[in-house]
């Protein structure tokens, strides 16, 4: 009975730690901004991205894509990135990464390993 436990011990932390990030490969740095709403004293309103939190992250298979609309050609870029998940992430957030910013189009939060995957596709300018 003893040897059963310890099996089931040794499969569950082998799992666990094959869907772990490995500390090297956080190479990438991402920032997520929030739009909020300030009113200046004249009683305005204006939209203004806050820096909600700043991670590191890994970057996954990137793929990028062509979608015809109206007979016109764009091209939109994807990326995903597996990050350590934090609580103030939602799928409302911009992210900022190279001097871009994209939208998150996807968002998959791992409970078992506390890590994220989040897809996000760039903000045309």
């Amino acid at each position: 009975m003893q040897y059963h436990t310890t099996i089931n011990t040794y499969l569950i932390f082998f799992k666990t730690t094959l869907n772990m990030i490995a500390a090297g490969s956080l190479k990438y740095i991402l920032k997520f901004l929030k739009l909020e709403e300030i009113q200046s004293e004249s009683g305005f309103v204006t939209k203004s991205k806050v820096n909600l939190f700043s991670c590191r992250a890994a970057k996954l298979k990137s793929t990028g894509k062509f979608d015809l609309e109206s007979k016109e050609l764009f091209h939109s870029e994807n990326l995903k990135f597996k990050i350590r998940y934090n609580k103030l992430l939602s799928d409302d957030l911009i992210v900022s990464y190279d001097n871009n910013e994209y939208n998150i189009s996807f968002l998959d939060k791992n409970e078992f390993d506390n890590t994220a995957t989040i897809t996000l596709e760039k903000i045309n300018k």
